[in-house]
């Protein structure tokens, strides 16, 4: 049987000590030092979004119109959860959001949405000159196209006004 003096036994206590001390100041470094990885940058009621999000996705719509500016990508971030929100309110089910997105304009905007052949026909009177010389059956479905994505623009742009009344939206972009 082999015996340990006090002296040793008193020794590897004091080095259990040593060590929980050690990790505990690690620890606490740790949590006084620890630096801020992302903040919020606006709500959509009860979601957030970070600075991280907003800088993804700032720098993928500069790549395709330069001239847009982080107002301008806040507000799309701002809208775009709005809409999914209300298609998720709907019960709409989606692969991405994008699809659930298209989903729910299609369903409550351009379902809607009826442009009549006056509006058509008005639209290439007031233009004829710009269709240099085709008749009006030659571009009768561009000008529905382009009256139709008109409409639903302005129908869209009206529904997310009424969306943000009733939400409450925090912007905090400007203190960088």
């Amino acid at each position: 049987m082999r015996y340990i003096s006090a002296s040793a036994m008193h020794f590897k206590n004091y080095r259990w000590i040593i060590i929980l001390l050690a990790t505990g100041y690690w620890l606490l470094s740790t949590i006084v030092c620890a630096d801020v990885i992302d903040r919020v940058v606006a709500y959509v009621d009860d979601t957030a979004i970070t600075l991280s999000e907003f800088k993804e996705t700032y720098l993928k719509m500069k790549k395709t119109a330069m001239e847009i500016t982080e107002e301008d990508v806040i507000n799309s971030m701002i809208n775009r959860l709005l809409l999914i929100k209300e298609a998720k309110k709907m019960k709409l089910e989606a692969h991405t959001d994008d699809e659930l997105l298209k989903d729910y304009i299609d369903i409550k905007i351009r379902s809607l949405i009826l442009i009549k052949e006056s509006a058509i026909n008005q639209f290439y009177m007031e233009h004829i000159k710009e269709f240099k010389g085709r008749d009006y059956l030659s571009v009768r479905d561009e000008i529905e196209k382009y009256l139709f994505e008109l409409e639903t623009n302005k129908q869209l742009k009206k529904h997310l006004e009424e969306l943000r009344a009733n939400s409450e939206v925090i912007v905090q972009i400007k203190d960088r």
